[in-house]
């Protein structure tokens, strides 16, 4: 499969080593719009990855799969330009900032030849393996979800290319909950199989932000943030998404997930199984077994999504996912700006966009 960088801001410099090591992935350049505001970001990856700087219209015409890479606030944008042009599209996280672009983005997959996917972690070992402990009854009914989801360090470009791609709601489209919500909002569903139809949520944003003492203050926009779920059926949720200033776990990210069930509950571990050893001057260290979980997730999604290609199965993650879980980080942040408002997430309206 031929493989197009579609704009080389977010998460591009470990996406290409990544694909390169996967067989049957060829990475056959990286391009940007015209107008690009991060233009050079795209050429600079071209030169320290040594791929090809392409013009958009040429790279969309001689690849199979474009990935989107830019800021969250051009994600839209530029995976309707590959979908109208009948090519599959993995788009980073946020696949988009609001439930109008995402529902742009499902009704271009409608008409498009293409697939349509987004970036998530529901291929990372520990939900693999919950959800199959769910669907074997082992807990019984799902009734309660737990889940925190917290980026470990600060953003110093080690993690983040640079701060106001999380930091600035112009380019990331909030903070933290923008950032991490999508995570959460996709695996309660994944483990569930149920819609959320009421979100309570309270975040650090303006006029309490920073909690963690972060740049996230500058712009207003939270460092932490709670949620509540109300789903389908009775079962509820909560998730916590958070940036603290110290490693939680072993990984940049750390997340834990924990499913009550009517009969029992499964624990999912991001950073698990590891090995921990404290010295007796207090000092820890703890080191994962079996590769990062992050990694792993991305190397099954990109050949998950091959395969959906090339057999035309439905992916893991599709249309209706991304509008669901967008839909989710959307009515928190609603109801963070309302003091903790019950808010329903927006429903897709059928055949309100066209391919403008």
């Amino acid at each position: 499969m031929r493989i197009l960088i579609a704009s080389g801001v977010r998460h591009a410099r470990d996406y290409v080593p990544l694909l390169r090591s996967l067989p049957g992935m060829e990475v056959i350049g990286c391009a940007d719009t015209a107008d690009s505001p991060f233009a050079e970001d795209s050429a600079a990856l071209a030169r320290t990855t040594g791929i090809p700087l392409l013009d958009l219209d040429q790279g969309l015409a001689s690849c199979d799969i474009a990935l989107v890479c830019s800021e969250p606030t051009r994600h839209v944008e530029l995976a309707l330009r590959a979908l109208e042009a009948d090519r599959h599209v993995i788009v980073d996280k946020p696949a988009a900032t609001d439930t109008c672009g995402a529902q742009r983005l499902w009704d271009a997959a409608d008409r498009s030849r293409g697939l349509l996917t987004a970036v998530h972690r529901l291929y990372s070992p520990q939900l693999v393996r919950a959800r199959r402990i769910v669907d074997s009854g082992a807990i019984g009914l799902p009734l309660a979800v737990d889940a925190e989801w917290l980026a470990a360090g600060g953003l110093d470009g080690t993690t983040v290319e640079r701060p106001e791609l999380v930091c600035d709601p112009a380019l990331s489209g909030g903070g933290e909950l923008m950032n991490f919500g999508w995570y959460p909002a996709l695996a309660v569903r994944h483990l569930t199989g149920l819609d959320v139809d009421e979100v309570v949520a309270f975040s650090s944003a303006a006029p309490h932000a920073p909690l963690f003492d972060g740049p996230h203050g500058a712009h207003g926009v939270e460092d932490a943030a709670v949620l509540s779920l109300r789903l389908r059926n009775g079962v509820v949720a909560t998730a916590t998404v958070a940036r603290t200033p110290a490693g939680i776990g072993p990984a940049p990210v750390s997340s834990t997930l924990r499913v009550l069930g009517s009969h029992g509950h499964v624990l999912a571990d991001e950073d698990a199984p590891s090995v921990s050893v404290r010295g007796a001057d207090g000092a820890g260290v703890s080191r994962q077994v079996g590769g990062p979980a992050g990694v792993t997730a991305l190397r099954r999604l990109f050949t998950e999504f091959r395969d959906d290609i090339r057999h035309g199965r439905t992916p893991l993650v599709t249309a209706a996912d991304i509008h669901a879980a967008v839909a989710v980080v959307e009515a928190a942040l609603s109801s963070a700006r309302r003091n903790g408002a019950p808010v329903a997430p927006a429903v897709r309206t059928v055949g309100t966009t066209t391919g403008a």
